[in-house]
């Protein structure tokens, strides 16, 4: 059985910092959506249906075009909120995703985009 040396004694060995591989995240709140949209970190951004007031994320698909990032949205705040363990959830961002993973997502965002940022004009007419 090993004993497990604390990062404290691994440094001072030599050894330093190993980098950690950063977690996939799903990121919540409309003003952290936002800020990755502005930054072009968000790969896919899902918004909920009956927020009240709606102007909170009235902007958001505008911004997620104009970005050029895919948007979805969804029926439900609760569903959303389950993903980030909480009651309920306006806007939820892909930022960080498995490399085993990235083909589901890869076909997610095709669809997503066929389906909201490339029907823009069509949807706006009716």
């Amino acid at each position: 059985m090993g004993v497990n040396i604390g990062p404290m004694y691994t440094k001072a060995a030599g050894k330093g910092d190993v980098p950690s591989k950063r977690p996939p995240v799903l990121r919540a709140g409309v003003n952290t959506v936002t800020t990755l949209v502005e930054n072009k970190k968000a790969q896919l951004v899902v918004i909920a249906h009956d927020v009240d007031p709606i102007e909170l994320v009235v902007f958001l698909p505008a911004l997620c075009r104009k970005m050029g990032v895919p948007y979805c949205i969804i029926k439900g705040q609760a569903r959303l909120g389950r993903l980030v363990h909480r009651k309920t959830c306006t806007t939820v961002a892909f930022t960080h995703v498995n490399s085993e993973d990235k083909g589901a997502l890869a076909k997610l965002v095709e669809a997503v985009r066929t389906s909201y940022n490339d029907r823009y004009d069509e949807i706006r007419r009716h």
